[in-house]
C-alpha cells in the first residue's frame, strides 16, 4: 500500500492551472484593448459638458490664443462664431506685433511671459483641438468686445498681443437649465476671469 500523502500530491498535480504562454497571451490581449480604448475614454473625459465644461473650454481658448501670441511673437486672434458656438485660433491679418501693442506699466509679467529673443518660431501646443465647440445645451447669450455689442454678428474676433495684453472681451453663456456664466478678459494680462453673479456681469 502506498503512503496516504501520495494521493494528496497526485490530486494537486491534477488541479487545472494557467500556463505561462496562456498568461502572456491574456496580458497581450488586455494591452491591446487598453491601447485602443484609452484614447476614446480620454476624449470622453476631456469633452466639455454642461455650463461648467463650456466655461473651461472658453478659458482654454483664451489662454491658448494668448500663448500663441506670446510664444510666436505675433498678434493672434480668437475667432468666435455665435451661430454654431465654435471657437478657433488664427493669426491677426495685417497686424503689427509691436506697433499696435499699447505700452503697459509694470514690465515684470511681460518679461516672464515673453520667450528669449525676438521673432521666436516656437510652435504653441494647444490644450484642445480647434475649432472647439460649446457643449450641447449651452449657447452664447451675449458677446461684447471693446465696449461694442457683437452678439448678433456672424463672426467676432478678439485680438491678443505679443506683450500679453488683449482686447476687452465679455462673453455670457446660457444653458438649457437657465444657468448663466460671464467670462471676461483682463486687458492688462489677457487672462480670463469668470463671474457667476448676474448682477456683476460685465459689458451688459
Amino acid at each position: 500500500m502506498k503512503p496516504a500523502h501520495n494521493g494528496g500530491v497526485q490530486a494537486a498535480r491534477g488541479t487545472p492551472a494557467f500556463t505561462l504562454i496562456e498568461l502572456m497571451v491574456a496580458i497581450a490581449i488586455i494591452a491591446v484593448i487598453l491601447t485602443i480604448g484609452i484614447p476614446f475614454v480620454r476624449t470622453a473625459i476631456d469633452s466639455p459638458r454642461g455650463i461648467n465644461g463650456a466655461v473651461r473650454m472658453v478659458e482654454d481658448a483664451c489662454r491658448d490664443t494668448r500663448a500663441k501670441a506670446i510664444l510666436e511673437q505675433a498678434p493672434a486672434e480668437l475667432i468666435i462664431r455665435r451661430a454654431d458656438g465654435s471657437f478657433s485660433i488664427g493669426g491677426a491679418a495685417g497686424a503689427s506685433s509691436q506697433a499696435e501693442s499699447p505700452d503697459v506699466a509694470g514690465n515684470e509679467w511681460r518679461m516672464a511671459d515673453r520667450p528669449a529673443g525676438r521673432g521666436s518660431s516656437a510652435q504653441t501646443e494647444f490644450k484642445r483641438p480647434y475649432p472647439a465647440k460649446l457643449p450641447e445645451g449651452v449657447r452664447i447669450e451675449g458677446l461684447f468686445i471693446n465696449g461694442l455689442d457683437w452678439t448678433e454678428d456672424e463672426e467676432a474676433r478678439v485680438l491678443f498681443r505679443p506683450n500679453g495684453t488683449s482686447d476687452a472681451m465679455s462673453i455670457v453663456l446660457e444653458s438649457d437649465e437657465n444657468e448663466f456664466r460671464n467670462i471676461w478678459l483682463e486687458v492688462v494680462t489677457g487672462l480670463p476671469e469668470v463671474e457667476t453673479d448676474r448682477l456683476r456681469f460685465r459689458g451688459r
